[in-house]
């Protein structure tokens, strides 16, 4: 399951690489929308301002298996977000 947690009201840059073709990192609640170049890595920034989860897919068609392309957004307190943390280094 492809989880990104982030804290809010906190920035946040995301750097997109991609090996193959082109993708599209899309998360349409909050209006955020970059596509990725193979070759390049490009920085994409937000703030989520509302708790939540949401969804993020690619908005490019990229292949075969473009319908799997999803993943979850989650926006947390920031004392939700440092447990999250915690438990995640604790399982590894």
């Amino acid at each position: 399951q492809n989880i990104i947690a982030v804290p809010v009201n906190r920035p946040v840059r995301v750097m997109l690489r991609t090996k193959d073709v082109t993708h599209s990192f899309f998360v349409p609640v909050l209006r955020v929308k970059q596509d990725t170049v193979p070759g390049l890595m490009i920085p994409i920034h937000f703030t989520a301002t509302q708790t939540g989860e949401y969804e993020v897919a690619c908005a490019e068609l990229c292949g075969m298996q473009h319908y799997k392309m999803r993943a979850r957004l989650l926006v947390m307190s920031a004392a939700d977000f440092e447990n999250w943390l915690k438990q995640r280094a604790s399982m590894q």
